[in-house]
Formats: structure tokens, C-alpha cells, sequence
């Protein structure tokens, strides 16, 4: 069972994704709170709690500098923020300050559901809608520019597959299920790619990928996935 305290000034906001939580077995919601305040003074009673849901903007202290004071108070309880502020400046500072996953307020149920699942895992989650509008802007800010893009590499119909499959945040596993591959078969395809664009990780891969032609921004549109 995962506990979770929601921090809300909005009520119907706070009862909404409530109710949105506890249709799941494995999640029990165990303290709504209203503000910062109001969630300091409820852990100081050391409740067993696994995550803290919090919108970034409340009156008295935001969510920011809400996770840094826990922080440098040396609580390390997993934090998920929920934001309407789509933009590097905010994100950033926000996993600077300590946060484990960044969330826009407009993603479906169950991609806060797989956020959750990832941060309790120890590993932290930024909202696909916010990357792909963050890497639109980035986009555009290189067309304005009028910077010439790299010079095209020739991708097998496999490879595209497995491309967007690692866009869409698939694993190994995933993609060679989805694909009826092997998972050795889907690592050395990735590896290839990985050679070939010269990039490091998934994350560069899909920036290059999209920056570059190879998948556009509505992929996930044109997909049943």
C-alpha cells in the first residue's frame, strides 16, 4: 500500500484527485492539508507516509521552496509536484530543490498513476507533456535561428519502431514484447541508434530524434501505443 499526503489550497481540486487515487487498491490517501504550514505541522507527528503530492503554487510558501525547506530539514520523503507552469525555469528549480517527479496539471490519471509508481521505486519522472512542449519551444527557438539540422541518417522501418517506442518512455522489455523481438535483439537496435546519432541516453535520443525530422511532435497521436 502506497500512502500518500496531498498538499491543495483548491478544494475541488484536493477532493478530485482523492477520489481519482483511492479507485486504486494499492494507494490510500492519508492526509489532505491545504498549504506548507499545514504539512509541517502534520509530519511532525512522524506519520508513515510514502509520498507527498503537492501543487507548486500556494499561498503563504510554493511548492518549491516547500520541498527545499523539507529537504534541508532532512526529510527525504519522495515529493511529486503538480504544476500549470510549463516552462525550463520552474521545472528546474523544482528538482533542484529536492523534487522526485514534475507533473503538469493536465495529464491523464494514469500517467500520474505511473509517476507515482516510479518515484516510490526511487527514481524520479518528468511529465511527457511538459518534455515535449519544453523541446516544441526549443524547436522553434533553432528554426528561428535558422540553424541546418544534422545531416540525415538512414533508419531501417525497425528502427523507427523502436525509436518511437523509446519515445513513448517503453522499456527493453516493452519494446521487444510489442515488437516480438528479443529484449538482446531491442538492446542492440538501441545501441545502434545510440552510435549512430552519437547521443548518450534516451533522453538526448529522443531530443535529437525530434529535433531532427525523425518523429514529430504528434507521434504518440498517430500511434495506437
Amino acid at each position: 500500500m502506497i500512502k500518500i499526503i496531498l498538499v491543495e489550497d483548491h478544494r475541488l481540486m484536493l477532493s478530485s484527485l482523492t477520489a481519482l487515487l483511492e479507485k486504486h487498491e494499492h494507494i490510500e490517501v492519508i492526509a489532505e492539508v491545504r498549504n506548507a504550514t499545514e504539512l509541517f505541522a502534520l509530519l511532525e507527528s512522524k506519520p508513515k507516509v510514502d509520498l507527498i503530492i503537492s501543487d507548486i503554487l500556494m499561498p503563504e510558501m510554493d511548492g518549491i521552496k516547500m520541498i527545499a525547506t523539507l529537504r534541508g530539514n532532512g526529510n527525504e520523503v519522495p515529493v511529486i509536484l503538480l504544476s500549470m507552469l510549463e516552462d525550463e525555469k520552474h521545472s528546474s528549480a523544482a528538482f533542484l530543490a529536492g523534487a522526485n517527479a514534475y507533473l503538469s496539471k493536465n495529464v491523464e490519471i494514469d500517467e500520474v498513476l505511473f509517476a507515482i509508481n516510479t518515484v516510490v521505486n526511487g527514481k524520479r519522472y518528468f511529465s511527457s507533456e511538459l518534455a515535449i512542449s519544453i523541446l516544441e519551444r526549443f524547436h522553434k527557438q533553432l528554426s528561428d535561428k535558422n540553424v541546418p539540422n544534422a545531416a540525415k541518417i538512414s533508419f531501417s522501418d525497425r528502427d523507427f519502431s523502436v525509436l518511437e517506442l523509446i519515445a513513448d518512455g517503453r522499456t527493453n522489455q516493452e519494446i521487444a514484447d510489442h515488437l516480438f523481438l528479443s529484449r538482446r535483439t531491442v538492446e542492440g537496435i538501441r545501441q545502434s541508434i545510440l552510435d549512430r546519432t552519437g547521443v548518450k541516453n534516451s533522453a538526448a535520443l529522443i531530443k535529437y530524434a525530434i529535433l531532427n525530422g525523425y518523429i514529430g511532435f504528434n507521434y504518440s497521436e498517430r500511434h495506437n501505443y
